[in-house]
């Protein structure tokens, strides 16, 4: 039989006799425990339970995070000695490799921090507009000032310059299905013209118009409307791209810029790609 005990800095330990894992048990509580409780407080704690809220590191165990917990309560791992695998399948955990089950676990304690910080970012950011949208509704109101549609594009500094603050909108542009006939007029407009007209002209248009998962891009096909050829056709071409063209969404942006000792504002990222 094992006999084991933990501390949070050593870790689990084995021991060869029960004694001397109570002892090890108690000289850690000592440690840790407030003033006015003892050991005698703290109830037993089985060995299925110590597995419950501690992972295996491979060189010894330590306690699951609250997060994890809370998960795990939620979403057991292990069921009757098995665990799910991607097809849905309960597979025993002997037969499952060692390094797959150190991968679960190590992607699942980031997985459930990242979750619980994008939580809080998009509460943050929540919040954040609406303190932005309550002071522009202040200022609409003492200078009476009837407010219209969704502020955006918006800067607010602290008295002292320090820390600069915008919102924006951001739009995200779509081509309706008119986007083929514009398509189709500049050909037409391009067979008209000579082929020393047409040549370079060609080249542009279809590579403008070249889809990439069933998708023309933007911003190759708006920059023909920039050339100025006489010709009818191709005039009419750009008039259509103009009408393809829509706001297919818009979002809301908010960045925080802090200045620097050399008076330029540098921002502050929230995006985990940028730290």
């Amino acid at each position: 039989m094992s006999f084991y005990s933990y501390a949070p800095n050593t870790g689990m330990q084995y021991h060869a006799t029960d004694k001397e894992a109570k002892e090890a048990a108690a000289h850690a509580l000592k440690q840790l425990l407030p003033s006015g409780v003892t050991c005698a407080d703290i109830e037993t704690v089985t060995w299925g339970e110590v597995r419950d809220r501690a992972s295996d590191t491979g060189a010894g165990y330590v306690l699951k995070n609250a997060l994890r917990l809370a998960y795990e309560t939620e979403n057991p791992q292990v069921i009757n000695g098995r665990m799910e695998n991607g097809n849905g399948d309960l597979v025993l955990l002997q037969n499952i490799h060692e390094k797959d089950i150190l991968y679960h676990d190590m992607v699942l304690e980031i997985a459930v921090f990242w979750k619980h910080l994008s939580g809080k970012i998009e509460r943050f950011k929540g919040y954040n507009f609406r303190d932005v949208s309550t002071v522009v509704a202040l200022m609409f109101e003492k200078y009476g000032v009837k407010r219209g549609g969704e502020e955006g594009n918006m800067q607010f500094t602290t008295f002292d310059r320090r820390f600069k603050l915008n919102i924006s909108i951001q739009k995200q542009l779509a081509f309706g299905p008119e986007i083929q006939a514009a398509q189709a007029k500049l050909l037409e407009a391009l067979d008209e013209m000579t082929p020393a007209e047409a040549t370079d002209l060609r080249t542009l248009v279809n590579a403008a118009f070249r889809q990439v998962d069933g998708q023309v891009s933007i911003s190759k096909i708006l920059p023909l409307r920039s050339f100025k050829i006489s010709n009818a056709k191709w005039n009419e071409g750009m008039e259509i791209i103009s009408e393809a063209l829509f706001v297919a969404s818009k979002k809301k942006q908010i960045r925080l810029y802090e200045r620097n000792e050399q008076g330029k504002y540098i921002a502050i990222p929230l995006d985990i790609a940028a730290v």
